[in-house]
C-alpha cells in the first residue's frame, strides 16, 4: 500500500507567540564576531531547538546567552574573541569529544587545535556511557524528550507500520524484503547520537559492522546526515532512522521562523515516518510521548560535573526553574516533548543532573 505524507500542522498558544519578536531570521551560528556567554556544539538532532533557545534566553542586560553552533555548514567555528577557532564538531560524539578537550582532556586538543576553555556544553541525543550511572565527570542534563522511528519514501510499497522485532530483523540483515518488497536499511553518519541510539536498540554493534557481519547495511560512503530525508528521494527500498522531533520541526519551518526567527531547513524530502507496533510517532501534529517505549529517548545538554554550580551554567541548564526548562513552549515548538518528573536515569525531568558518565 502506498504511503502518503501527512501534513503536520501545530497550533501554538499565546505563550509561544510571545517567545520572541525578532526582526530578522537567526543564522545557524551566531553572527561572526558575536561571542555569547555559553558556547555549545554537537548533535544535529537538537541544533535547531538550541538555536531557538539561543534566540529567546537572555542575560540581565538583554544580550543573548547561548551560542549554539550547527553540526553542519562547513568550515571552522570560532567561539571566543581570542583563539577558539576549530573544526566544526558534527554529531553528539564529536560534540562531547570537543567538550572533554575544552575541559582539559587530551591535552586540550580537538582535531589538532587547542580548544581549552572554548566549549561550555555539548548537545547530545544519546547517553555516552555504557550503563546509566550517577557518577562521572560529565552530567547529562535532560531538557526534552525525543523518539526515533523509521522513515521511508512516501511512494514506497514498504509498510507504514512495522513491529519492533521486524525492524531489528531488518537491521540485522535477517529480513531483506517485507511482503515481497525489497528493503535496504541505511546507516547515518558515524558519531551521530541517533546512530548510536538506533543501533543499540536494533542489537547491532559498531564492531560487528566493521567486521562485515551486517553486509546489508548501507552507509552510502558515510554521507547520510541524520534527519535528512532527501536521501530517500527516488529510492522506494530505502529505510532509515529519523528523529520524530526533527521531523515535526522541519514540517513547521514557517511557524518556527515567524515565532522565534530561527530558520529550520526542511530536509524531509519524500520521507514519511512509520508506525511501530501500530503506534504513531506523531499525534495531533506533535511528538507522541507514548510511542513505543524502547524508541523514546531523552535529549541532553552535557556539562562538566565540576561546573554544575557555575552561576551561568546552573541558571541556564540546571533544575526545573532553569532558563531552559522555563522555555518549555520553545522546546515543544521545535518538536520535542517535555517531561517534568524523574522516572529513572534515562527518563529524567527537565533540568535533572543525576545521569553522568566519563564520556
Amino acid at each position: 500500500m502506498k504511503n502518503f505524507r501527512r501534513t503536520l500542522g501545530v497550533s501554538f498558544g499565546a505563550a509561544v507567540l510571545a517567545l520572541a519578536a525578532l526582526g530578522t531570521p537567526a543564522a545557524a551560528d551566531p553572527p561572526a564576531g558575536e561571542y555569547r556567554t555559553l558556547a555549545g556544539v554537537g548533535s544535529d538532532t537538537t541544533q535547531d531547538v538550541l538555536n531557538g533557545l539561543g534566540s529567546v534566553i537572555t542575560n540581565g542586560d538583554g544580550s543573548k546567552r547561548i551560542a549554539s553552533y550547527n553540526a553542519t555548514g562547513g568550515g571552522s567555528i570560532k567561539t571566543r574573541a581570542t583563539g577558539c577557532d576549530f573544526p566544526r564538531p558534527n554529531g553528539s560524539g564529536a560534540g562531547r569529544t570537543a567538550l572533554r578537550a575544552s575541559n582539559g582532556e587530551a591535552g586540550g586538543v580537538y582535531q589538532g587545535v587547542n580548544v581549552a576553555g572554548c566549549v561550555d556544553f555539548a548537545r547530545s541525543s544519546s547517553y555516552g556511557g555504557s550503563t546509566p550511572s550517577e557518577t562521572g565527570n560529565y552530567s547529562y542534563v535532560t531538557f526534552g524528550v525525543d523518539a526515533v522511528t523509521y522513515a521511508i519514501n512516501a511512494g514506497s510499497d514498504l509498510p507504514d507500520s512495522l513491529t519492533y522485532v521486524q525492524l531489528q530483523r531488518i537491521y540485522r540483515c535477517l529480513t531483506t524484503n517485507v511482503g515481497g518488497t525489497p528493503v535496504t536499511p541505511l546507516l547515518i553518519q558515524s558519531g551521530s547520537g541517533t546512530r548510536q541510539f538506533w543501533l543499540q536498540k536494533m542489537g547491532v554493534t559498531e564492531a560487528d559492522i566493521a567486521a562485515g557481519d551486517y553486509p546489508c547495511l548501507q552507509s552510502l560512503g558515510n554521507t547520510v546526515q541524520e534527519h535528512d530525508g532527501t536521501v530517500l528521494n527516488g529510492h522506494n527500498d530505502y529505510l532509515l532512522p529519523f528523529s520524530v522531533g526533527q521531523y515535526v520541526a522541519q514540517g513547521n519551518t514557517a511557524a518556527i521562523q515567524s515565532q522565534t526567527g530561527v530558520v529550520v531547513p526542511n530536509r524531509r524530502g519524500e520521507a514519511v515516518l512509520g508506525k511501530v507496533n501500530g503506534i504513531s510517532p506523531v499525534v495531533g501534529g506533535v511528538l507522541n510521548i507514548s510511542f513505543r517505549p524502547e524508541l523514546v529517548r531523552d535529549v541532553y545538554n552535557v556539562i562538566p560535573t565540576s561546573k554544575i554550580t557555575d552561576p551561568a551554567i546552573a541558571e541556564t541548564f540546571v533544575g526545573p526553574n532553569s532558563k531552559v526548562c522555563q522555555a518549555r513552549p520553545a522546546i515543544e515548538l521545535f518538536g520535542f516533548g517535555f517531561r517534568q518528573n524523574f522516572a529513572d536515569l534515562l527518563h529524567q525531568g527537565c533540568g535533572d543532573t543525576r545521569l553522568k558518565a566519563n564520556s
